[in-house]
């Protein structure tokens, strides 16, 4: 659930406006989570069945993501916590890449650029891939650069109608989140003001965000309306049952 706080913490920041577009934006990603699902015991890659039942279960998974995302990002922009706040919001990016590379593999399957089988094995990978020496038997994760690169290509062609490379809009926001994300100079400047009259720094301690940092949450307003676009399209997609 959303915070209680939103619309006050919005008013704070004079995102007023925005406040509205996040509590729809989260509505309809709520709207669409179902209970559950039935599994399908085949064993061969490229088998249709197999590939509309994980693909259908997939997209769930990643909306149980997106949604918490969603919500870790807004309640740490309510509790003023801008650090979690961006790294939130930057996962929810990489939520959005992982639904994108999916719809663009579902694509290439479509127009005939690759097997069933190849889908299907991309498909266990982004469900099982992990790279920690505790699970040894599952496949490398496949790199988000790469996913968001991907997931450009179906946001050109099947969201707003441009030509598959023309704008890299995933890859560029999520890399300049980055920067609030890692100990960059971007998320550096967040902990200090500069009185140049003295001069000294202050530090921020226990301080408010300032309101061009409390901006970054609309972000969200990129990253949460692509994922319901791609997500809305799997269905039709997904290859026909045997």
């Amino acid at each position: 659930m959303l915070p209680g706080e939103l619309e006050q913490a919005f008013q704070r920041h004079n995102q007023s406006g925005e406040a509205c577009e996040i509590i729809e934006a989260y509505g309809q990603l709520v709207s669409r989570t179902e209970k559950s699902h039935k599994s399908f015991p085949g064993e061969d890659y490229g088998e249709p069945n197999r590939i509309i039942v994980n693909g259908l279960i997939f997209r769930q998974v990643l909306l149980h993501r997106s949604i918490q995302l969603f919500e870790g990002s807004v309640r740490a922009a309510v509790d003023e916590n801008a650090y979690s706040m961006t790294l939130n919001v930057r996962g929810h990016f990489e939520t959005t890449a992982s639904i994108g590379y999916f719809h663009q593999r579902l694509l290439s399957l479509k127009n005939g650029n690759i097997s069933a089988e190849t889908l299907d094995r991309d498909l266990t990978v982004q469900l099982l891939g992990a790279r920690h020496e505790s699970i040894s038997q599952a496949p490398d994760p496949i790199n988000i650069l790469s996913q968001l690169e991907y997931a450009d290509k179906s946001v050109n062609t099947s969201v707003i109608g441009a030509a598959a490379g023309q704008y890299d809009i995933l890859k560029d926001s999520y890399e300049y989140l980055c920067e609030f994300a890692h100990p960059n100079f971007h998320s550096n400047s967040m902990a200090i003001d500069l009185d140049k009259s003295i001069p000294e720094f202050r530090f921020r301690h226990g301080q408010a965000m300032r309101d061009i940092e409390f901006e970054l949450i609309r972000y969200l307003l990129l990253s949460a309306p692509i994922f319901v676009d791609l997500f809305d399209e799997i269905p039709a997609l997904l290859p026909s049952k045997e």
